[in-house]
């Protein structure tokens, strides 16, 4: 029984309350013993000067062994002493144990220093050595009695706690539980403390029976009541189920609509411009199936109501119409013109609400089956950008106005869809443009102008790269210096026209000679060309240069004031990357210093630099 368990506890914590009283009375007690036997321990030096060391002196001084020995035996009898040892200063030494407190631990030593009883001159000294044992045999008495005497009372106690509890609580709480299991609203309440007069408290249980007969005629008043409200209430309930089961409806209504207008608005959010036209569709399907028409369409125009596109939705077994409205102009339906743009909205619950002078419009929707009709203006930044529209083939309808409140926002929803077409359509346009203008800027940048290969800038960063490259990975680089010999006087004799044709051949043939896609030729000077060779050794790219020679003289161009021909002839320096860390500026010095040599050796011909110091080497 739940009363049980809360009286065990109540008496387990009585109990357990004087437990550790107990327990911290016991311990005090025994700190008492063990301080007193302390005091006692110390005090043996002190009585052992007192009485008992002026006599061993004098049986010292005296020589006197007998009454020497009856003295330590005397001292090693006081309680605690466990053995005395007597040295003198002749080297005499005489002990005496007790063997009552032999082989203790737990000891202490005190030296007392014996002196001539005729001066204070030291004749030798006396070692005490104290055990604690008895003060321990004293803590274990103390504590074993005052624990026997604290368990006997503890049980009686608890044994008393017990017998009082079961009668003036225990009981009384199992009657009053009792009555409380078998009451039911209503009934008369039994006294819940047989023997007490009615209204009469004179301790807490008799309260508690008293609180809870307030409780039970609380209860009772409590059930008269409620059932008074109940009675009242079942007179709304029905037409409040009624009211709570329109208005959910309207509800459901009203999340299904929300829920497509976010849908909608989501899809189109960063849509693509190939993607525009099949989610349109996908939308309009969605509004058709929501607002329970046959033909759903959105028209967007391109300027002054000409029909741009036309998307369209229809029910199962609905031909579409509205795809021939496209390129047509809206101004031709004067009246359907006149009212959308008036009211911006157009709507027919059936075709007898058309004016007499409506003649096309009548005619266009009888010839589709057009039976009721609502179409929205859709308006961005105060002009039309387009129209939205639902028919009714089959029977007519009448478009209340919740469907065009909810079409209107519709329509607003779909003009982004207009927005979005156009804003993507205009902004393809301008990549394009852009594009297109970043690719002539890119090729001017990096491109020379009369020959069309690359110019001094983009060859600096191709070398820069390709240096790192070769650096990091422990690739071949080499560079090629070519200049054109006697250009100057090709100048001269030939004219500037001729010039710029000639440094358009040698370009165009200097590059037909660069087998691989990352070979680069530059023209980096009037008539200077550089070669950038990754992946080259310093053999292969002399290899290469010869064969570049050699094709610039096969072109056979005339230069009749050439000192090294008859034709147009190119001078040739190579230079490679090897040996210890260089610097692109530094490889570029080197393939100077190499096309210096070329020239300086007669022109129309190709030498190469060596490893570290830049000396050219005849080719």
């Amino acid at each position: 029984m739940p009363t049980r368990r809360l009286t065990r506890q109540l008496i387990w914590q009585l109990l357990l309350y004087t437990l550790l009283f107990g327990a911290v009375v016991t311990g005090l007690k025994a700190a008492l013993v063990w301080r007193n036997g302390q005091q006692q321990m110390d005090a043996i030096p002190a009585t052992v000067s007192r009485l008992y060391l002026p006599l061993l002196s004098q049986s010292a001084w005296d020589v006197d062994i007998p009454a020497i020995q009856l003295q330590l035996r005397l001292i090693a009898q006081i309680p605690g002493v466990q053995s005395v040892v007597l040295r003198t200063e002749l080297g005499q030494s005489l002990r005496y144990d007790n063997p009552e407190q032999g082989g203790q631990d737990n000891s202490g030593q005190y030296q007392l220093p014996l002196r001539s009883p005729h001066s204070m001159e030291a004749i030798g000294s006396l070692q005490l050595t104290v055990s604690r044992q008895h003060i321990y045999s004293a803590m274990r008495q103390e504590v074993a009695s005052a624990t026997l005497a604290f368990l006997l009372g503890f049980f009686g106690l608890a044994l008393l706690l017990w017998l009082l509890f079961n009668r003036r609580l225990v009981r009384p709480l199992q009657g009053m539980a009792e009555i409380v299991r078998n009451y039911q609203p209503g009934m008369q309440l039994p006294p819940l403390l047989p023997g007490q007069q009615h209204g009469q408290i004179d301790n807490e249980l008799s309260e508690l029976a008293q609180a809870f007969r307030s409780m039970s005629n609380n209860i009772s008043h409590h059930l008269q009541e409620r059932q008074r409200i109940e009675n009242e209430l079942a007179s709304h309930r029905d037409q409040l189920a009624g009211l709570v089961t329109a208005r959910t409806r309207e509800l459901k209504q009203l999340l299904s609509f929300q829920q497509l207008i976010a849908g909608i608005s989501t899809r189109f959010i960063n849509i693509p411009l190939h993607d525009i036209d099949q989610a349109t569709q996908m939308a309009l399907g969605e509004i058709g199936h929501f607002m329970q028409v046959e033909r759903c369409y959105l028209i967007s125009f391109a300027d002054d109501w000409l029909v741009n596109t036309v998307h369209e939705w229809c029910a199962s077994g609905i031909q579409p119409t509205t795809h021939a409205l496209r390129g047509q102009s809206m101004l031709q339906r004067s009246w359907a013109c006149q009212q959308l743009q008036e009211h911006g909205l157009l709507s027919l619950d059936n075709l007898d609400a058309l004016p007499e002078h409506a003649m096309l419009e009548r005619q266009e929707l009888e010839e589709h089956g057009v039976q009721s009709l609502f179409m929205l203006r859709i308006d961005h930044m105060g002009r039309p950008v387009g129209l939205f529209g639902c028919d009714m083939v089959s029977h007519p309808r009448q478009w209340q106005g919740k469907e065009q409140q909810q079409a209107r926002l519709l329509g607003e929803t779909l003009a982004n869809t207009i927005i979005r077409r156009q804003q993507l359509q205009a902004l393809g346009l301008a990549q394009q443009q852009l594009h297109a203008a970043n690719a002539d800027l890119a090729r001017m940048a990096f491109s020379d102008g009369l020959t069309g290969i690359a110019n001094r800038r983009h060859f600096d960063e191709q070398l820069g790269l390709c240096f790192r490259e070769a650096r990091k990975q422990g690739k071949a680089l080499s560079i090629l210096q070519i200049d054109i010999d006697f250009f100057k006087q090709f100048n001269d004799s030939y004219g500037h026209l001729a010039g710029d044709q000639c440094l358009r051949q040698v370009a165009l043939c200097i590059q037909a000679q660069l087998p691989a896609a990352t070979d680069l030729v530059a023209r980096v000077g009037g008539e200077e060309f550089a070669v950038l060779l990754p992946g080259y050794q310093a053999t292969a790219a002399a290899t290469l240069a010869e064969a570049i020679r050699q094709a610039v003289w096969q072109l056979a161009i005339a230069h009749g004031r050439s000192s090294a021909g008859d034709r147009v002839t190119i001078s040739i320096g190579v230079a490679s990357l090897q040996g210890p860390p260089q610097s692109e500026h530094q490889l570029m010095r080197d393939a100077d210093k190499a096309l210096y040599l070329a020239k300086h050796r007669g022109r129309n011909r190709v030498e190469t630099a060596t490893a570290h110091a830049g000396t050219p080497q005849g080719n």
